[in-house]
């Protein structure tokens, strides 16, 4: 029974879960404006994909059988939907130093 209950702790640790996305990244302050648009796209995926992983999902409810997965992937998609959306402050501001299109 031990066994059975570490395989499948080690089976749901190792669920996919929403990425978090650094706000500031390395090469931000070379970026072209179509790169800062193409990163600005990258970062609402990041955002659409974390808060979808709040919703009721396959994996979700396999882990009812498991339910401090499901705490633990919200709370990553939280983190990832904040994350995200301080990326995306960051690099709305870098468009706007370059006079860069800002997208609507």
């Amino acid at each position: 029974m031990k066994k059975l209950t570490l395989v499948l702790l080690v089976v749901l640790a190792g669920c996919a879960s929403p990425t978090v996305v650094q706000t500031i990244k390395p090469n931000d302050s070379s970026l072209t404006c179509p790169q800062l648009q193409n990163e600005l796209a990258e970062a609402e995926r990041f955002k659409k994909e974390a808060d979808a992983e709040k919703g009721v999902t396959g994996g979700n409810v396999a882990r009812l059988l498991f339910w401090p997965a499901i705490v633990g992937t919200h709370m990553n998609a939280n983190e990832a939907i904040s994350a995200a959306d301080n990326r995306k402050v960051h690099l709305t501001n870098m468009m706007m130093q370059q006079k860069c299109e800002l997208p609507r």
